[in-house]
């Protein structure tokens, strides 16, 4: 009797050492604290509610918040910042996971990898782009994006899915395209979500690439996504739950990418679209967790925080209208597209022709602007016409290099919700780290990596 119940606790030990095998981890990039609240706050007031809708980010809870900051400066970028949580250590600006001694670091990617836990990288922007890069790759610098895409081939994860790829046939266009050299290691490419669903054994490594693209690789914004074939980012994590489930677990690495584009674009309509994005893949995850609570983490960070968001501005005092941002048709640079196919050929472009084309396409709002309304679109209006080449380098500037009356517009939609915006760059401010599966506090991002490992080796 007591070698049955010697054996029956030596089971349940080696159930519960063996449980722990789950891993997701979600980096909004860009995602400030105040990202988060703007998106709770446009869900109260979108549906007439008072204060807050909680997210599916906010089911998780408030673990603490994190420092950012890199090896040679407070304000970091992704790729420094996404290697710090890959791999627990500081790097500087615009490395990729590098170490000059020749020794490379190892990224929690490659030692989930390691135990025989599969592996899946999820990004909405490219998969050669910095932050996914900082899972599997080791480069001095970000902008490698050839050499990074060879080294995802190297890396043997199981699943890689969202954008597409930067330089894929190299700077000169000469090297041998990456998508082929994905194919000959073993790698099954597709454009098709339910193709990879419905495969009958799920062994094989698969790339998954978004049949439609932005002209940089990235998945469309959210708000721009209508006619043309598109996946949600909860899609693709709901597809590689499948594809990666087994009895070793997995560790998944999902991306929101744009939250980040549309913060450097001042765009608080098209950061709601990205955040929502992002909330429904968590949504997936979070599914996955009620039904293996005693086995599976989830960590909600960001690598950043871009554009010094606030809920409030100075002009409206305490009014708001976070709602209306609801209303606007496509993100800022999508718009701005549409104006320059609209102008191409024209010659002095009147103000009003600008003001209808935001009314046909962009705002989706009364276009009866007050005095400090006009002023943005005739500050903009002025910009859009320099003629010399000192002018038009300063609207280069003051502008983001982004098309002056679509920015112009999209400050007014801005305004009007009372969203304000410090920069077109990324801050240091501390970001915050949602965690269920782990309650110790996480103050900076390289402890990120600690926290995953010990949640894996147990």
């Amino acid at each position: 009797m007591k070698k049955l119940i010697i054996i029956a606790i030596l089971l349940a030990v080696t159930t519960f050492v063996n449980a722990q095998k789950y891993v997701f981890l979600f980096i909004g990039d860009g995602m400030g604290q105040s990202d988060v609240d703007l998106y709770e706050a446009y869900l109260a007031e979108k549906d007439g509610k008072e204060g807050f809708v909680q997210s599916n980010i906010s089911k998780i809870p408030l673990l603490s918040m994190c420092t950012t900051h890199c090896k040679n400066r407070r304000i970091t970028d992704s790729g420094a910042a996404g290697s710090a949580i890959a791999c627990g250590q500081k790097f500087n600006v615009g490395e990729i996971a590098y170490s000059e001694t020749g020794n490379q670091p190892k990224s929690i990617a490659k030692v989930a990898k390691e135990k025989g836990m599969k592996v899946g990288i999820i990004s909405t922007a490219p998969m050669n782009h910095a932050t996914p890069a900082s899972f599997y790759a080791n480069q001095p610098t970000r902008k490698n994006y050839y050499q990074i895409g060879l080294q995802l081939a190297e890396s043997n994860f199981d699943f890689f899915g969202g954008g597409g790829l930067l330089k894929q046939t190299g700077n000169k266009k000469d090297e041998k395209d990456l998508m082929t050299i994905y194919q000959e290691s073993g790698y099954l490419t597709f454009t098709s979500l339910k193709a990879i669903a419905s495969m009958k054994s799920h062994n094989n490594k698969v790339i998954f690439t978004n049949e439609t693209l932005d002209r940089d690789a990235s998945i469309p914004y959210k708000i721009d996504r209508e006619d043309a074939p598109n996946n949600s980012l909860a899609e693709i994590v709901e597809t590689a739950i499948i594809h990666l489930d087994n009895p070793k677990g997995f560790f998944m690495m999902v991306e929101g990418g744009k939250i980040d584009y549309a913060a450097h674009d001042n765009d608080a309509g098209s950061i709601i679209g990205e955040m929502e994005d992002f909330d429904n893949a968590i949504a997936e995850a979070y599914k996955f967790y009620l039904q293996h609570k005693n086995e599976t983490m989830i960590i909600i960070t960001a690598d950043h925080e871009t554009g010094g968001v606030s809920l409030g501005i100075a002009d409206n005092g305490y009014e708001s209208d976070f709602g209306i941002l609801s209303k606007q048709k496509m993100s800022m640079s999508k718009f701005g597209t549409i104006i320059k196919k609209q102008t191409k050929n024209e010659d002095n472009v009147s103000l009003k022709e600008y003001t209808d084309l935001a009314s046909k396409y962009f705002m989706g709002i009364e276009m009866d602007f007050s005095a400090d309304e006009q002023a943005i679109l005739n500050e903009a209006y002025a910009a859009i016409n320099a003629k010399s080449n000192r002018a038009k380098d300063e609207a280069k500037s003051k502008y983001n290099g982004n098309n002056p009356m679509a920015y112009a517009f999209c400050q007014i939609m801005n305004r009007r919700a009372s969203v304000g915006f410090t920069t077109n760059a990324h801050t240091c401010a501390k970001v915050p780290v949602y965690a269920v599966g782990t309650t110790t506090p996480i103050l900076d991002n390289t402890e990120i990596f600690g926290v995953i490992k010990s949640f894996i080796e147990k």
